[in-house]
């Protein structure tokens, strides 16, 4: 009856049973290039140095609640330009995967999580031969058991590709700014060998997103895109091919929450709800965020936590919307799910959220859309209604191409990578 009591005490405050779990729970996973958690995680095969986006390596990093230091692996697989896994034994083979975990204690006071792991990746155990998309998948040693998993994007650099950003307009479904861009990659190859069909698609992400591509293909379907998104293959264009996707939203720059000031947000063990409630935003913003990442370098040891915050939003003057309403940011690796959705207090007037976040400096939005019943997937995301649209943001985009080799029975290999904005670009 005591155990039941507390588990239903901490299902209200979002409070973690660490202490009644045997088997870990990972709280947190994501991936970033080298050493440095602002970089993407992008692996250069050769460690090319003319490469203007990637490391030699990257780093996974995940946060696990457990009673003792877990027994876990992580395993690679490769997928294809659209985040299928590959089938082919060549590709995912079921022995690369290691178990080579740099492991540190969270504070002593921390009752989210308990130990943080890391994997350098490539390392002695796992390597990745082929260029391409992979999932690094955490398991349970023991069982057997998914855990958890991330993306990291391994580039052999055979071609150039240059990205160039016009303004564009579209059609919002909200009363908000109209402002979008048109971007261009245009792919060369000196020797001429690329250019061909098998050169099929180029996949832009917003820095940090990456889970929302927009995807420019003459393979996929284009219905992998958001509603009213246009792309375009132009061919061969002063010796190189053009891929194009247009009425991309420019978005809005990021909302910043800096959890690193420990008198704003103290350790109570309660959640601390933000001094201030947001608000709606169409086209401003007071200054610049971190490019979608997470910044936790300012961070001690000792307050390398993760704080309970109430997070609040003022929908006025528009009222509640009339979708599901998210939180979306760099503290949930930019993943909507039903366990960041906000619910509108009545008495309050406002749309709440409790969750715990990793202390550091973030980066956020706010998004809408519809939570499916049938399997908890958000329908028709947009960040329209709470953020507008401005194209004086500097987000950045980073676009990679793909190019379908034929040894090993045919894959996806990315062949050329470039990042921009809309302040860098050849425009």
């Amino acid at each position: 009856m005591i155990r039941t009591l507390c588990v239903l005490a901490c299902l209200l405050w979002h409070v973690p049973v660490m202490a009644l779990e045997d088997a870990p729970i990972v709280r947190m996973i994501r991936a970033y290039g080298g050493t440095n958690e602002l970089l993407p995680p992008v692996i250069l095969l050769g460690n090319d140095a003319s490469a203007d986006v990637g490391s030699s390596h990257a780093t996974v990093e995940f946060d696990v609640s457990a009673r003792a230091i877990p027994n876990v692996y992580a395993r690679a697989i490769h997928c294809s330009a659209d985040w299928r896994p590959d089938e082919n034994g060549f590709l995912s083979d079921v022995t690369n995967r290691t178990m080579i975990v740099d492991w540190t204690l969270g504070p002593e006071r921390s009752k989210y999580y308990r130990y943080r792991g890391k994997l350098r990746l490539p390392d002695a155990q796992l390597t990745f031969r082929f260029s391409g998309n992979w999932k690094i998948v955490l398991f349970d040693l023991a069982t057997d058991a998914y855990l958890a998993e991330t993306r990291v994007f391994v580039v052999e650099k055979r071609a150039t590709m240059s990205m160039a950003f016009m303004t564009d307009f579209y059609e919002p479904r909200k009363r908000v700014s109209s402002v979008a861009y048109t971007i261009e990659s245009t792919i060369t190859d000196r020797t001429g060998k690329l250019l061909t069909n098998n050169l099929h698609t180029v996949t832009y992400y917003r820095n940090h997103r990456w889970t929302e591509p927009f995807t420019v293909s003459e393979r996929t379907s284009a219905s992998l895109n958001p509603t009213g998104i246009g792309t375009a293959v132009v061919g061969i264009v002063q010796g190189g091919k053009v891929f194009r996707v247009a009425r991309v939203p420019a978005q809005n720059e990021y909302r910043i929450l800096d959890l690193t000031d420990l008198a704003r947000f103290p350790f109570t063990g309660q959640p601390v709800r933000m001094p201030l409630s947001d608000l709606r935003r169409n086209g401003m913003f007071l200054e610049r965020s971190d490019d979608g990442a997470m910044n936790t370098r300012m961070v001690s040891a000792i307050d390398d936590e993760y704080v309970p915050v109430e997070i609040l939003l003022d929908p006025a003057p528009g009222g509640p919307s009339e979708e599901d309403v998210f939180l979306v940011g760099s503290f949930n690796n930019w993943q909507t799910s039903r366990a960041w959705m906000m619910y509108f207090d009545e008495e309050l007037r406002l749309y709440r959220c409790r969750q715990w976040l990793r202390r550091g400096r973030h980066n956020y939005l706010y998004a809408t859309g519809r939570l499916s019943a049938d399997n908890d997937e958000i329908l028709d995301l947009s960040y329209e209604e709470f953020e507008g649209n401005t194209a004086s943001s500097s987000n950045s985009f980073i676009a990679f191409a793909y190019y379908r080799e034929l040894d090993y029975g045919g894959y996806d290999g990315i062949v050329a990578v470039t990042a921009s904005n809309i302040y860098t670009s050849g425009r």
